[in-house]
């Protein structure tokens, strides 16, 4: 009913200033007429059939006139706003997406504006993605041929040199066939981290969802790295409460999560020293923090380690990072409708990582 009101309202506009311009134009009509017909009724010698109806052509001109003067002031706001709303119209096609046109009233044309304005905005929304998109695969490209060339060129050189023969006894051929092994398997795993990542900014990426006990998942996972972290003289300390904390994930990709920040916090924190795994649990989310000692960081860099390709220690490329490893768990926790951010404090770094118990799943469109 309302809308029906709504749509309704310009064409009664235009009939209000038709009518308007009518009456107005038939008051003239008949003011002008009687005038004449006084002026003749009192000079009758005057009366001339021909000049009686010239008279009253005059009139009826002056009277069309009147209308279409009257009608044309009656609508003049609304044309100007047509011409108005035609030049942002003109604007949005010449690529000023997000351009938006002022909303007047509360009929057809006010309707059809705010259509075009959501329109526009959809428009430079899309756009901003695809550019975005864009750029990240030109970034991806060209920080990820600088992380290939350096394992390719130093495999090439290697096969180069077996090839050729330069190699003095079979110890020196084993370690050449060692070191190619060593930068293949680097290589692979850039490719695969490159892969993954590219894989989880897709916005048609699908999650699998159990229910599990991440107190538990996480003791288990954390025995997994003990002995490897003790042959770098660290220990790690696991503070879980003794209640449930099952929450709904994807457990292989929450898995993925932890596996890289304690790899990173490994490769990053003085030995020998301790590692701290934490975990708290309310009706809403889990709280997990994996803290560990590290040299001093500049804290305009503590906000970076999260982003693609970066290096807590740039010197630090030869051993097989990819830089990708929490920039992947940053993705997986979002995807999670969770946050992940870090601390620093005291030569000690903090991972701290937030999801919901129950994260809303998003439908497919």
């Amino acid at each position: 009913m309302i809308k029906n009101k709504i749509t309704g309202r310009i064409g009664t506009q235009l009939i209000l200033a038709v009518a308007i311009s009518f009456i107005i134009s038939l008051i003239i009509f008949i003011v002008i007429s009687q005038y004449v017909i006084l002026f003749y009724m009192a000079n009758p010698e005057n009366i001339n059939v021909l000049y009686f109806n010239i008279s009253y052509l005059l009139i009826f001109f002056i009277t069309i006139c009147v209308f279409i003067i009257t009608f044309l002031f009656l609508i003049n706001k609304k044309i100007k706003y047509i011409k108005y709303a035609s030049e942002k119209v003109k604007s949005i096609a010449n690529g000023n997406l997000g351009e938006r046109i002022e909303i007047k009233g509360n009929d057809e044309l006010a309707e059809l504006f705010a259509n075009i304005n959501s329109m526009s905005l959809e428009l430079k929304h899309k756009f901003d993605v695809e550019r975005e998109s864009e750029n990240v695969k030109n970034e991806l490209v060209s920080s990820v041929s600088h992380d290939l060339r350096t394992p390719l060129t130093s495999i090439v050189g290697y096969i180069d040199l077996l090839r050729m023969g330069n190699y003095k006894n079979k110890e020196q051929f084993d370690n050449y066939i060692e070191i190619i092994y060593n930068k293949s398997q680097n290589l692979k795993k850039l490719i695969d981290e490159l892969f993954e990542y590219t894989k989880l900014s897709s916005p048609k990426i699908d999650l699998n969802y159990n229910k599990v006990d991440l107190g538990s998942l996480l003791e288990q996972l954390i025995g997994e790295y003990i002995p490897i972290f003790e042959k770098e003289g660290m220990i790690i300390k696991l503070d879980i409460p003794d209640k449930d904390a099952t929450v709904k994930i994807d457990i292989e990709r929450i898995v993925r999560v932890f596996d890289n920040i304690l790899i990173n916090a490994k490769k990053y924190s003085t030995k020998p020293s301790n590692i701290y795994v934490r975990l708290n649990i309310d009706n809403r989310k889990v709280a997990i923090s994996i803290s560990n000692e590290t040299e001093v960081m500049p804290l305009d860099d503590l906000n970076k380690i999260f982003d693609k390709f970066y290096r807590i220690d740039k010197a630090r490329t030869e051993d097989g990072g990819s830089g990708l490893g929490l920039a992947i768990a940053k993705k997986i926790i979002e995807l999670h409708n969770g946050k992940i951010w870090a601390e620093y404090m005291n030569r000690i770094i903090t991972i701290n990582i937030e999801i919901p118990v129950e994260p809303k799943i998003k439908l497919k469109d």
